[in-house]
C-alpha cells in the first residue's frame, strides 16, 4: 500500500510539473454562457405611451479570434423576450414577444475593454391571445443590429464577461396594412468566457 501510494505521488507530481512546463496551448475559441436582462420597448408609428419592460435573456457565445491583433467575431444563440407595457388610468398591459436570436458580432479589444457591433435575426417563438388581439397579424422574423461594449475579467481559467448592448431593430413586425412596429432594447448580461 506504502509503495502504490508512493509511485502516485510521484506521477501525480509528474504530472503536474510537466502540465506546469508544457502549458495547454489555446485555440483561440472561447465558449460564454451568459444570462440577464432585457430592458425592452417598441416603436409604435402614431402611438404614444409606450413604456419600457424589464424582461429575461440568456444565450451562448462562441468568440473566435481572426489572426488579427484584438479582433474577434462572436456569433451567439440567445433567449430574449421583446415587447412593450402601455399603462393609462386602467392600470397597465405587457406585451411579451418571445424570440431565438442570433446575431454575428464583429469585437474589438482593449486589454480587458471591448466594443462590438452586427446584425441579428430573431425567430419569434410564438405569441398569446392577448398579443394577437392588440397587434393582429405579426411576422416571424425579426432584423436587427446590435451594438455595445464590455468588460472581460481574469477569473481561474477563463474570464468575467459584462456585457451591455443595445439592440434596433430595422424590420416592421407588424403584418397589418398601416402599421409599423420596430423592437428596441438595451440587454445588460453577465458571462463566463471558457477557453477552448
Amino acid at each position: 500500500m506504502k509503495k502504490f501510494l508512493a509511485i502516485t505521488a510521484i506521477v501525480l507530481g509528474l504530472g503536474v510539473q510537466a502540465q506546469n512546463t508544457n502549458p495547454k496551448k489555446e485555440s483561440g475559441i472561447e465558449l460564454i454562457p451568459k444570462a440577464g436582462i432585457n430592458i425592452a420597448n417598441q416603436s409604435i408609428k402614431n402611438v404614444n405611451g409606450e413604456k419600457s419592460k424589464t424582461s429575461f435573456q440568456a444565450g451562448l457565445g462562441v468568440n473566435i479570434q481572426t489572426g488579427i491583433k484584438n479582433f474577434s467575431v462572436q456569433p451567439e444563440v440567445n433567449f430574449i423576450s421583446k415587447g412593450t407595457k402601455f399603462k393609462n388610468s386602467l392600470g397597465s398591459e405587457t406585451y411579451n414577444f418571445n424570440y431565438i436570436e442570433v446575431p454575428v458580432l464583429a469585437k474589438y479589444s482593449f486589454g480587458p475593454v471591448y466594443v462590438n457591433a452586427g446584425p441579428s435575426i430573431g425567430i419569434l417563438m410564438g405569441k398569446n391571445d392577448k398579443v394577437k388581439a392588440a397587434y393582429g397579424k405579426t411576422k416571424s422574423i425579426d432584423f436587427g443590429l446590435q451594438m455595445g461594449a464590455g468588460v472581460a475579467i481574469p477569473a481561474g481559467p477563463g474570464k468575467v464577461i459584462v456585457d451591455g448592448r443595445y439592440n434596433l431593430g430595422l424590420n416592421n413586425i407588424s403584418d397589418e396594412k398601416g402599421i409599423d412596429v420596430k423592437n428596441r432594447g438595451f440587454a445588460l448580461s453577465l458571462g463566463y468566457a471558457i477557453p477552448l
